[in-house]
């Protein structure tokens, strides 16, 4: 449906090597009555060459194409032509790989299967001065972000020894040193050796603050391996 709130017709050109798509892609551009595509590229030294030339609004570039990388042309638009705006249109949807396009310059990230839509959207949205990237891989940019700002929570037993660990749970059992080291055949004095060591490491200093340690953290008994 043409959306009757854009009055400005943006200038697009399209580089994609495959000319299935672009027949396409500028069939339904132009339909909608927002866009009007004044040129074709099928590889990225032809955007580069007719971007200079034409001077688009907006660049659809297909990341993957033959002969000059679809990002090596970006920085090169970008470069020579800051005022483009460029929407990646792309298979790819990793973590890497798109960092990689932002990287380059891109204005807009729209993976080959999102809907007609959500194109549109990204048109409209960057030729705002805002940047745009697909629902389906915002969220893996949300992901590499909030990996990096909080780095994952590391128990406070990953410092004991198996030994240690083990001992601590039948602690947590209620045993005593004689009964544990009978059941692990060892010496009372290596159990608590053992013993000593584990309250080191966690800085306890009784086994009621041990119990302390166990409950404010939230383990269970069962689940001290």
């Amino acid at each position: 449906m043409t959306n009757t709130t854009d009055t400005k017709r943006y200038k697009v050109l399209l580089a994609e090597d495959h000319a299935l798509l672009r027949q396409s892609l500028k069939a339904y551009l132009e339909a909608q009555g927002l866009c009007q595509v004044i040129g074709e590229a099928q590889d990225g030294r032809e955007a580069m060459r007719m971007c200079r030339e034409l001077k688009p609004d907006i660049v659809l570039m297909d990341l993957s194409m033959p002969g000059v990388d679809g990002m090596v042309a970006v920085k090169a638009i970008k470069r020579d032509y800051p005022d483009a705006r460029i929407i990646a249109l792309t298979a790819h949807r990793s973590e890497d790989y798109l960092h990689a396009a932002l990287d380059s310059g891109v204005d807009g990230y729209v993976v080959k299967a999102a809907s007609a839509e959500d194109l549109l959207t990204a048109i409209r949205a960057v030729c705002r001065g805002e940047a745009y990237v697909s629902p389906e891989v915002s969220a893996t940019l949300i992901t590499g972000y909030l990996r990096s700002a909080r780095p994952e929570r590391t128990s406070p037993l990953e410092g004991l020894t198996t030994r240690e660990r083990h001992i601590l749970q039948m602690v947590l059992k209620g045993m005593k040193n004689k009964e544990i080291a009978e059941k692990l055949f060892l010496s009372t004095r290596t159990v608590e050796k053992h013993r000593a060591n584990f309250m080191k490491k966690l800085d306890v200093h009784n086994l009621h603050q041990v119990r302390e340690f166990v409950k404010i953290s939230g383990l269970e008994v069962e689940a001290i391996r």
